[in-house]
């Protein structure tokens, strides 16, 4: 079997590990994202969503890129899987202690209700689960199932929770205690599989190799943060800015925006370890970004194509009425989503291959255009004016990493973007120019109003456009695929 063979077998089974896991996830987050939204109502939610994205910023400084450091080093030799798992346990451990205690101290002078803070410093139990999160040794070492294991148990462990204890408005810090404690059972799970795996993790403490690997890992923190004002500042900043209820309503978007990158962060975890072997090797570096390339955008391209021309439809299935002014709002999230697809493609593989300077810089001016245009376009526009900010600061961090990229391969794959967007935009416009007709044509029994059967009606007709569109353009190889289900099997 060929060494291309054997990587193409692997990348599948990774796929096909954490893909089984994040459909489980996938169902269990949106039946617990849409009951809470409906049991707390957009006020309440809103205070989650606030919460959420206040305690972010935190755990930025308690991984400080870490995490994709490790994944980097242990993929080229693994023999280093533990001495890293015990320095990155142990520091990020130290770093959770102090920046709870500060985030604690912060939350307590915040100008905000009793209920506000009682939820950001319960969220904060999170800093401690995500300091003993141990997914980089198994990302590392193309261990895929062992993570997809976990986040199956943990997703439907939180929705059963949430079923029986979350029921009205009041219950918002229950809710909060319920994600933050599933963080904490994240990080016991991995200890114990990994102490059987490898051997119990163990206190180190030597200065000089940390500070050896925060100067490495210090331009990935920078990326990282840089990312988060795109992820979460919007948030932050309507919570400051406009009324809970709309911060509820963008939270709302903002749980469908992670829904809808669920697949490409798939692909991305699969894909890593192999990038990240080829570096070195030009022939072997573009084979790999052809085939991730192509894999993500055809994904992001269906995905995004889907969320613009069934906003509305989506909202009412999974939020309920309560919601529905956000449909806007959803819509310019999803071209959002289709430009982060490209980003995902462009950039990370950046990480990799040892240019997390470039990829700082591209992301950090990203966000720091995210942050300039969410002050500018909030207190005129709200809610829609934060979304608009986010395409425009994707598009400006892709201009970056576009040049980074054809310095590091010396080529774009301007045709496989190409192809993705003609094929999306036409099951945009196929999909939104026959929607109408087939619902009206639809028998009364089957209540073609009702935002279900929209849903599954308009998805139905989206991807049979897409789906002959991908092929006739070459976007998707047919012996391609076979040649990694042939080597996957």
């Amino acid at each position: 079997m060929t060494a291309a063979t054997n990587a193409g077998r692997r990348i599948f089974m990774n796929i096909r590990a954490l893909g089984l896991a994040r459909i489980a996830t996938l169902i269990s987050g949106l039946v617990t994202t849409a009951w809470t939204a409906r049991a707390l109502g957009p006020e309440s939610f809103g205070v989650l969503g606030f919460g959420t994205s206040m305690l972010a910023y935190a755990a930025l400084f308690v991984n400080l890129g870490l995490s994709t450091y490790a994944v980097r080093e242990i993929s080229r030799d693994r023999d280093k899987a533990v001495e890293f798992a015990d320095h990155v346990l142990t520091l990020r451990t130290l770093l959770a202690l102090v920046v709870g205690a500060i985030y604690a101290a912060f939350v307590l002078t915040l100008d905000k209700p009793g209920l506000v803070k009682a939820v950001l410093l319960v969220q904060a139990v999170q800093l401690l689960g995500n300091a003993l999160l141990l997914d980089f040794v198994y990302q590392a070492t193309e261990r895929m199932s062992v993570i997809a294991t976990r986040e199956i148990g943990t997703g439907f462990g939180i929705t059963i929770a949430m079923l029986a204890l979350v029921h009205g408005p009041d219950d918002v810090a229950i809710a909060a205690a319920i994600t933050g404690g599933s963080f904490v059972i994240n990080a016991v799970l991995m200890l114990v599989r990994f102490s059987r795996d490898f051997r119990p993790p163990r206190p180190r403490v030597d200065l000089k190799v940390w500070a050896a690997i925060l100067k490495v890992s210090a331009p990935m923190a920078v990326s990282v943060f840089a990312w988060a004002l795109f992820s979460h500042l919007d948030l932050v900043m309507l919570g400051f800015l406009v009324p809970q209820h709309d911060v509820g309503l963008y939270t709302a978007v903002t749980k469908l925006l992670v829904l809808a990158l669920t697949a490409g962060n798939i692909v991305l975890s699969a894909f890593m370890p192999q990038l990240a072997a080829a570096y070195g090797d030009p022939a072997r570096m573009r084979e790999r970004m052809r085939d991730y390339a192509t894999t993500i955008l055809s994904i992001g391209a269906l995905i995004a194509a889907g969320g613009i021309t069934l906003a509305p439809a989506i909202l009412g299935v999974i939020y309920g009425p309560a919601y529905a002014d956000a449909a806007d709002s959803l819509r310019l999230i999803m071209i959002s989503v289709a430009v982060v697809h490209v980003n995902l493609a462009l950039g990370n593989p950046l990480l990799v291959w040892h240019r997390q300077t470039g990829y700082m810089t591209a992301i950090l001016i990203g966000g720091v255009t995210n942050a300039a245009l969410n002050c500018a376009l909030i207190p005129r526009w709200g809610i829609e004016g934060s979304a608009v900010a986010t395409i425009v600061a994707e598009l400006t961090a892709m201009t970056g990493l576009a040049w980074q990229h054809r310095r590091a391969v010396g080529e774009l794959h301007l045709d496989i973007i190409a192809r993705a967007a003609l094929c999306g935009l036409l099951a945009v416009a196929v999909t939104s120019a026959l929607l109408p007709a087939l619902m009206n044509a639809l028998p009364d029994l089957l209540a073609p109003r009702s935002p279900l059967v929209t849903v599954l009606v308009g998805g139905l007709l989206l991807t049979a456009v897409y789906a002959p569109a991908v092929l006739i353009t070459g976007l998707v190889r047919p012996s391609r695929l076979r040649r990694l289900m042939t080597a996957a099997a």
